[in-house]
């Protein structure tokens, strides 16, 4: 690797890599996420005749509480992270529930490559890792993996423009501090400090630079902004 490339493994906020992170992380998820049902939204919205002979890739898979779920109607799924302890559990969950048609491998945005083209790539609260400048190159990266026609699924947390950005987040913090636990709220305020999420308009600009067209991008919780593009 180039002494200019950007390190992948070296976490920015919360580091996954640590085993006692990734072993408390499904539990503060589960206070908040369906997995199951995300991952029946999930295909449903790619809109594919035959599911079963579609493959993905999810970048980004955590312990892969999505991914096993989301297996169980696909062909198979690329799981991938950065994190091997996250992959550790994530390789257990899939045995555990007897899921057989997932291939984990340890790598990010930046140095996995697809052993041939899908038809669909997800990626979930991760491209937030990148800053800017290499979130197109993953960007491009992933359309490069997708056949013609292919669907990327972006979910993460974005910002719209507001002139007042210190009332902006102190609302956001204090409305989270409401709704979530005080863990999620400490990981929350870390994930402005030291992580990479970009403004709306700007992410728009990346994903149709990289080649894609947005079909539909859903921004009413920007915790949770969902873009569903296209190679074009």
């Amino acid at each position: 690797m180039k002494d200019w490339f950007y390190d992948e493994t070296s976490q920015v906020g919360v580091d996954y890599g640590d085993k006692a992170e990734a072993d408390v992380y499904d539990e503060r998820m589960e206070r908040f996420r369906n997995y199951a049902q995300e991952a029946r939204t999930f295909v449903e919205k790619l809109n594919f005749p035959d599911l079963s002979r579609i493959t993905a890739i999810d970048i980004g898979c955590g312990t892969g509480a999505f991914a096993v779920h989301a297996a169980k109607y696909l062909k198979q799924v690329h799981a991938v992270d950065v994190s091997g302890e996250m992959l550790r559990i994530a390789r257990s969950k899939a045995e555990g529930m007897g899921v057989s048609n997932i291939h984990f491998h340890q790598a990010g945005y930046l140095d996995f490559t697809a052993p041939k083209p899908v038809e669909v790539i997800n990626t979930k609260w991760a491209l937030h890792h990148l800053p800017d400048y290499w979130k197109q190159a993953a960007l491009l990266r992933m359309n490069q993996m997708l056949k013609p026609g292919g669907v990327l699924l972006i979910t993460d947390w974005v910002f719209l423009f507001d002139p007042d950005f210190e009332r902006a987040m102190d609302e956001v913090v204090t409305e989270m501090s409401r709704n979530f636990s005080q863990d999620f709220v400490r990981e929350a305020k870390g994930h402005l400090r030291e992580e990479f999420s970009t403004f709306d308009w700007v992410l728009r600009g990346m994903i149709e630079r990289a080649g894609f067209e947005i079909e539909h991008a859903d921004l009413e919780v920007p915790l949770a902004a969902e873009y569903v593009c296209r190679k074009v």
